[in-house]
């Protein structure tokens, strides 16, 4: 609207000036231009211009970092001035993207001596660390610790450091760039396919993966195609929020402000941070044109609820759960508390799998969740306080239920996600125990079930095998570890970039030390690679299954 506001005043001024219509029109194209670039321009680093995207990769793969016909081979593995040359060059213009070469995590992303600026990922290749180096880039769209996918764009071609053109020196690492020796990356980068191009004899995304969405209506729009950088972001989303916040965006286009969801910061829910919500921000939300617009909005999402996988909604501080009786919710003091500016989605997220997911078309519909509010009040608070029904063996529930009760931070959901990761329910004499020594169903060590384990079952035995006792411990020690932990982030010395309960679980699987030492999830180990990020993503994304929306 204010672009609009100062086109109009442009033509205004021009007028009374009596400058020709023809200038007249230019200013306003060029003035137009300028506005559209402006908000568009969202790309960290030095500002320059990058046309680039995501080429997502089928998982497993290992790809070119770049695309080939962008870049120009200058320098080769080996020695080179009298010293080691720990990679390959790969000269282009300024700007050209960089992707990932495989999934993994990202273990730095800035200032580097050397290269100015640097990408180092970490990956789990055949079951062993592996990691790769994206130096002298320009700009980097990654963070330490953040996920990232083949084919994802983590950084841009630069200049900068110790270089003496534009290009991108690429490392690989078998073992880890700070336990294993870097190789020779030409021979692994030439025989790996180009971003977006499928390798010769790479099978295609198996269609016994996910199941395919319901069919929409005829003539849908893809949700294949990302949401553009101008509509919002779906940044560490999980696919079937993206799918979500695409539809959303094809759906109602400018009718809304802007599409979001994920922040670091729950509120004491994890469905933002583990990527499972999206917020839709409704333009002028107490007008009646704002009101309709959020109905429309809800009303589409909760016909489509199946397709979308919603879990269930919040408008006008209404609750609206798929499948149940709305309900009024207790006033939070604020318009964005009550969700009176926006409509908020949850969706059981699906994972971050993209390869082998089929994404559909826009679904049609509509529908009238919006009139079947009542008049009950549920307090916001509760939800997630109790199991969804039949989600868990029937003698675990009273358990799980009850040591979710000891703590507001660690939900009855969270355990129970918890425990099919640790055990997969197993419990009793036969069940197994692990190679480290861990056993029972939440898998304690045996120091630790020494100083948690208790009679909670009152058979007058503590055994690690038993439910009750196994269950209360696990929840004591959570109740713990989130005390400890949430102290470190109060007083500055632990940082929760995702959220707290990922470093709650990384707690329980490395130890609080590790969370601490590293200042926020664990890293420096290969250990905390391989077996505790995948551990947490894991259980975060598991979780919302077990969560009954309504008591």
């Amino acid at each position: 609207m204010e672009s609009k506001n100062n086109s109009l005043l442009i033509v205004v001024l021009a007028v009374v000036l009596g400058i020709p219509m023809s200038l007249i029109i230019l200013l306003a194209i060029l003035f137009q231009d300028e506005e559209e670039q402006a908000s568009t321009d969202c790309l960290s680093g030095s500002g320059t211009s990058v046309t680039g995207g995501d080429l997502i990769a089928p998982a497993g793969s290992f790809i070119k970092p770049v695309d080939p016909a962008l870049v120009t081979f200058t320098s080769g593995f080996g020695e080179r001035d009298g010293a080691q040359h720990k990679g390959i060059d790969l000269a282009g213009p300024i700007g050209t993207p960089i992707y990932a070469a495989a999934d993994g995590t990202v273990a730095d992303a800035g200032e580097a001596s050397g290269f100015g600026q640097w990408v180092v990922l970490d990956h789990v290749i055949n079951g062993q660390l592996f990691s790769t180096v994206y130096g002298h880039v320009d700009t980097y769209l990654v963070e330490a610790g953040q996920q990232v996918r083949a084919g994802q764009q983590i950084a841009t071609i630069g200049n900068r450091g110790e270089s003496t053109g534009p290009h991108l020196h690429f490392e690989t690492w078998p073992g880890g760039r700070t336990g294993g020796a870097a190789v020779d990356p030409k021979p692994q980068y030439d025989s790996a396919p180009a971003p977006g191009e499928q390798k010769s004899g790479q099978a295609a995304p198996s269609p016994s993966g996910p199941p395919a969405p319901s069919p929409s209506a005829p003539g849908g729009a893809d949700l294949a195609q990302a949401l553009p950088a101008s509509a919002g972001s779906e940044q560490n989303m999980q696919v079937n929020t993206k799918r979500l916040i695409r539809a959303l965006h094809l759906r109602f286009g400018d009718r809304l402000d802007t599409l979001g969801g994920w922040r670091a910061d729950g509120g004491g829910f994890n469905d933002h941070p583990s990527g499972q919500a999206v917020d839709a921000m409704i333009p002028d939300y107490n007008s009646g044109t704002g009101v309709a617009t959020g109905d429309a909005v809800l009303n589409y999402v909760m016909a489509n609820a199946d397709f979308f996988h919603v879990d269930y909604a919040i408008w006008r501080q209404t609750y609206y759960p798929a499948g149940g009786t709305p309900n009024k919710m207790e006033e939070r003091g604020s318009d964005n508390e009550n969700h009176f500016n926006h409509v908020h989605i949850t969706v059981t997220g699906g994972g971050f799998d993209e390869a082998t997911t089929q994404w559909g078309s826009l679904p049609g519909g509509s529908g009238q969740a919006t009139k079947a509010a009542t008049d009950c009040t549920i307090s916001g608070e509760g939800l997630g306080d109790t199991l969804a029904a039949g989600s868990v063996p029937a003698e675990f529930a009273p358990w799980i239920e009850r040591a979710g009760a000891l703590c507001p931070q660690i939900k009855p959901s969270l355990l129970a996600a918890q425990l099919e990761a640790e055990n997969g329910f197993q419990h009793g004499a036969n069940a197994p125990v692990s190679s480290t020594g861990a056993g029972g169903p939440a898998q304690f060590m045996p120091g630790t079930w020494a100083t948690y384990g208790k009679d909670y079952d009152g058979d007058g035995r503590v055994d690690i095998n038993s439910i009750g006792d196994a269950v209360m411990a696990q929840g004591t020690y959570m109740c713990t570890i989130a005390k400890t932990i949430d102290g470190w982030i109060a007083d500055g010395s632990v940082t929760a970039t995702h959220g707290p309960t990922e470093l709650y679980l990384a707690g329980y699987n490395a130890g609080e030390g590790a969370v601490q030492s590293s200042g926020g999830f664990p890293t420096g180990s290969t250990d905390y690679i391989v077996q505790t990020r995948p551990y947490a993503d894991k259980i975060i994304a598991n979780e919302a299954q077990y969560r009954a929306i309504n008591k």
